[in-house]
């Protein structure tokens, strides 16, 4: 059995926690790909069955409804997103991130906290929470 000290183990925690950070930041661009294009599939697979999603007018939905919506297409163009901070917690991460784009004509801006799991190896989103960033005034 190979030894260990505690200097080891703070940069097997680091590394390992550095996987995460890039494994996060890609899945939430994927994330917000699959919005842009209604891809159910993608969702399908990366949405624990549990998921829950709570919208920016407070309603919560399941991952059912949330595959729904997102077939009906998201009405939306010009998507960016900024203010990415991938904060990992053991098994759990949260992601935060606003995303910007053009719905009916108008500027829209939607802050998003994510909360993903590792389950079976592989990171799930098992809730998201969705907030309107007011328009400077």
């Amino acid at each position: 059995m190979p030894e260990t000290t505690p200097e080891l183990d703070v940069v097997a925690a680091a590394t390992g926690e550095d996987e995460a950070v890039a494994a996060l930041h890609d899945l939430n661009a994927q994330y917000i790909r699959a919005f842009i294009e209604s891809d159910t599939a993608w969702y399908n697979e990366h949405l624990s069955e549990d998921f829950v999603c709570t919208l920016a007018d407070g309603r919560r939905i399941n991952k059912a409804e949330f595959l729904r919506r997102t077939e009906e297409r998201p009405g939306v163009k010009d998507v960016t997103y900024d203010e990415i901070d991938v904060r990992p917690l053991g098994d759990a991460a949260l992601v935060h991130g606003v995303t910007h784009y053009t719905r009916d004509g108008a500027p829209a801006s939607t802050r998003y906290t994510d909360v993903w799991q590792l389950r079976a190896g592989g990171w799930l989103a098992v809730a998201a929470q969705l907030t309107s960033v007011a328009k400077p005034s």
